[in-house]
């Protein structure tokens, strides 16, 4: 391998630095003596690429278009005026003030080089030297046409100005704009006498007389532009609108004053704060008096300058001596070329250099392999930034190499000093970027690149912590819950989840098409090529991103089939970036069916075993109470009958246990249901008249307070029936003495809602979910009868009606709720 050793590379990085330098500099001194012959011959006062050549170009085409406007317009093929007479007067008012026409009416034009020239308006044309066109039309002549400028002569150094711009108006001006060279930058023309009028200078130095007698606009403050100007601003003031309640006063009166001394009066200091913005003011001096006149009275009229016609062309003279030159220049420029050549090898030579630094950089001869040396442990960004400014010093340079030869010129006359500086600095970015790009490659080439990065080592700190945080975390969360087990993310997730892999792809590919268009269009100050280039890049990210976004919808809507239901499988293609959360959603899908299919069998075989069960227990039961029965009718002892009557309570008891058992199993599986329209408020009063006796055994008394004349539902009577007793019988058996239990029923439109409310006589050490469990008794010593299915029944039988049952607890406040939803009419 060549250039084995450090010393030998650094003598090679120093050989690629001259050799690029010689090129540079020879280049750079080259230009730059290329850019002061044009720059002297550009000072000079007798060629065409002078700054005063251009200028007295422009200067007289100012003046051909001020003549082609102005007089050209108003006069015939022969030089008489087709004007009136106010408004001829005007127009040599103008040429004079203009310097365009001498004191007996003879128009003068300043032409010290002799430009051949011809303008024309209409029938009428000026010319000098050649008269026709075709004459004057050359590749060094300007041509102005149709309002504009046809053709940029040759030798010009700026583009002209041509926004002349004129407009008519209904009352006999006519109003020129000049943006050029003349002694004046507007002038006025009028076609009504304008002796012994009021006048005023506008802001663009033109001229404008006014009337007061309404035919032509006033200046909106006269007082400013004629100081001798009567004034009669309380005249003036009652021809406008007032408040007549408020006494008003102007300027040069006396303040008033009411009688108590207090100040009840307006100040009016500006006539313009009680008239009209869109009218103009005026005093009538033979009236004297004030008038307005609206603003759309006077109007204008722009006007175009497309009937002007003007050819400027050199002497042949000049354009004989500015081709010799620019044939000088050609041969100048290839015998630059000619000297440059040579070098060209020698820089090229440098960047090969260069590049071979680059493939051999990092190697150790005497361990054999790539290490790094100490310029390569400084953070990676720190070559990055280097790199990016070298590349910004050159593009400098470049774009100032100019100016600095200018600006340095001054001071050295015998030195090309702006070509020393300007190469030196391109040498000296060569060199930094060149070392730079060493240090990279060789942290490339030790897989260090990421390692030595301070960016790379601030994102591995963070990570290091993230990671040593979820692990306390998880071990915290371990060991509170117990059953929580957190999972290990796979290696290789990202080789699986190929919308991930997708995107970090698509967006890197992004991010690098933007750093490219940065590099290839910032520097040379293309923005309008960064910013459409831009748009591109964006455009293609998001067409993609949609592409994979609508994949990615099908699984979204996997995910709302299964919400509503439809655990069916999906396939889609293993390429897919949905692929992946597809087959994980399948198997989530299989996983939730069979744990419905185990728990719908469970319910299944649970309900089966208590229907079973309770119908095995109604034969022998029966026939134990009708034994108990025919027991009961023979002769016995006292004793043996108390026995006895034990014996058919303890029953009847059993028989109501299996009876609500069945019935609970019936309710849970929807079965047995008759569903008919009932009317709750009746079926409630129904039930307090059945139970009139079960509530006086009781002691208690019961409150209904009911809010509704009716209440249509459909559901089971006898179900329904069933849970409203099963609530007035259990607030009976647990309320405590002397207290009341009340029932409740209104309407809200959609739902009638029935509570009954109770204190209980135990403390309630239970939830509402608790009490409502099958053999659930609130009274935990069990020392009163009941076999905890009364609540459970009433739950079922309400949710099987179509309603909702909820039990809720507060103190010793024990309410039952039943919500069912009303027959709409």
């Amino acid at each position: 391998m060549i250039l084995k050793k450090r010393l030998t590379r650094i003598i090679a990085f120093i050989i690629s630095c001259v050799l690029v330098g010689i090129c540079v500099f020879q280049c750079v001194f080259i230009i730059n003596d290329n850019m002061r012959q044009i720059e002297e011959r550009q000072g000079r006062s007798d060629v065409m690429e002078s700054y005063d050549y251009t200028h007295d170009m422009n200067e007289l085409f100012d003046r051909l278009w001020a003549i082609s406007s102005i007089y050209l317009r108003n006069t015939d093929k022969n030089g008489r005026y087709t004007c009136s007479e106010q408004y001829k007067s005007s127009v040599k008012q103008a040429l004079t003030e203009l310097g365009l026409m001498d004191s007996k009416g003879r128009i003068t034009i300043n032409n010290p080089r002799g430009f051949e020239y011809m303008a024309s308006c209409g029938e009428s044309v000026l010319t000098y030297g050649s008269e026709t066109k075709e004459a004057l039309s050359s590749d060094y002549s300007l041509e102005y046409s149709n309002g504009g400028i046809a053709r940029i002569p040759l030798g010009v150094n700026w583009y002209f100005n041509t926004d002349k711009r004129w407009y008519t108006t209904n009352y006999g001006l006519t109003y020129y704009k000049m943006c050029g060279s003349l002694p004046k930058n507007a002038v006025a023309l009028y076609d009504f006498d304008t002796t012994g009028l009021d006048s005023y200078t506008d802001e663009l130095g033109a001229t404008i007389y006014y009337k007061t007698d309404g035919t032509t606009p006033v200046p909106d403050n006269v007082d400013s532009i004629r100081d001798s100007a009567e004034t009669a601003n309380r005249e003036a003031f009652d021809q406008f609108e007032h408040d007549s309640d408020t006494e008003y006063y102007l300027p040069g009166e006396e303040y008033p004053y009411d009688n108590y001394g207090a100040d009840n009066s307006t100040y009016v200091g500006d006539m313009s704060e009680v008239t009209d913005t869109d009218a103009y003011m005026f005093f009538d001096e033979n009236r004297r008096s004030w008038y307005k006149v609206s603003k759309t009275t006077f109007k204008k009229y722009d006007q175009s300058s497309s009937d002007i016609t003007i050819y400027i062309k050199p002497t042949d003279n000049m354009i004989a001596e500015y081709e010799q030159y620019h044939a000088q220049r050609e041969t100048m420029e290839q015998d630059s070329v000619h000297k440059a050549m040579p070098l060209l090898p020698v820089g090229i030579a440098g960047l090969i250099i260069g590049l071979l630094l680059l493939f051999c950089c990092g190697y150790n001869a005497e361990k054999k392999k790539f290490m790094l040396s100490m310029p390569d442990h400084i953070f990676a960004e720190l070559p990055v930034c280097f790199i990016g400014g070298a590349i910004g010093g050159v593009a400098a340079m470049t774009y100032g190499m100019d100016e600095i030869r200018s600006v340095l010129a001054e001071y050295y006359t015998n030195v090309d000093m702006g070509g020393i500086i300007t190469g030196s600095a391109i040498v000296a970015c060569y060199a930094i970027g060149l070392g730079s790009l060493i240090t990279l490659s060789t942290r490339i080439k030790c897989g260090s690149l990421f390692k030595t990065s301070l960016i790379c080592k601030i994102i591995a700190f963070i990570w290091k912590k993230l990671k040593k945080l979820c692990k306390l975390i998880s071990s915290y969360t371990s060991r509170k819950c117990g059953r929580l087990r957190s999972r290990h993310i796979e290696r290789n997730a990202l080789k699986k989840d190929l919308f991930l892999r997708r995107f970090l792809i698509r967006t890197a590919i992004a991010v690098a098409a933007e750093f490219v268009l940065f590099i290839a269009t910032i520097p040379v100050r293309e923005i309008e090529a960064f910013f459409v280039g831009s748009i591109f890049v964006i455009v293609l990210y998001i067409i993609f991103s949609f592409r994979d976004h609508a994949e990615i919808a099908g699984v979204a809507k996997q995910i709302a089939d299964m919400n509503g239901g439809d655990y069916s499988p999906r396939l889609v293609p293993e390429k897919s970036p949905a692929y992946g959360m597809t087959q994980n959603l399948n198997n989530i899908s299989d996983g939730i069916r069979s744990a419905v299919d185990k728990q719908v069998q469970s319910e299944r075989m649970k309900i089966e075993l208590v229907t079973n069960v309770s119908h095995d227990l109604k034969t022998p039961l029966t026939s134990i109470i009708s034994y108990i029965d025919l027991l009961s009718a023979e002769e016995m002892s006292p004793a043996a009958r108390d026995y006895v009557t034990i014996i058919s309570q303890k029953s009847d008891r059993l028989k109501a246990m299996v009876a609500d058992l069945f019935d609970l199993a019936k309710a849970t599986s929807r079965s047995d249901m008759n569903s008919e329209q009932i009317d709750a408020v009746i079926l409630t009063q129904q039930v307090l008249g059945d139970m009139a006796d079960r509530i006086a055994q009781s002691g208690m008394e019961v409150r209904t307070d009911i809010k509704a004349e009716s209440a249509p539902i459909m559901a089971d009577g006898k179900k329904l029936y069933r849970v409203m007793q099963n609530l007035i019988d259990n607030a009976l058996k647990y309320s405590m003495a002397g207290t009341r239990v009340y029932v409740y029923l209104e309407n809200d439109g959609k739902n009638t809602h029935i509570s009954v409310k109770n204190i209980s006589a135990e403390e309630m050490d239970f939830t509402p979910e608790e009490i409502t469990e099958r053999f659930t008794r609130g009274d935990k010593s069990r020392s009163t009868e009941g076999n905890g299915l009364g609540l459970s029944i009433a739950k079922s039988f309400t949710e099987a009606c179509g309603g909702s049952f909820e039990i809720v607890i507060d103190g010793d406040m024990f309410t039952a709720n039943v919500t069912l939803p009303l027959i709409e009419k």
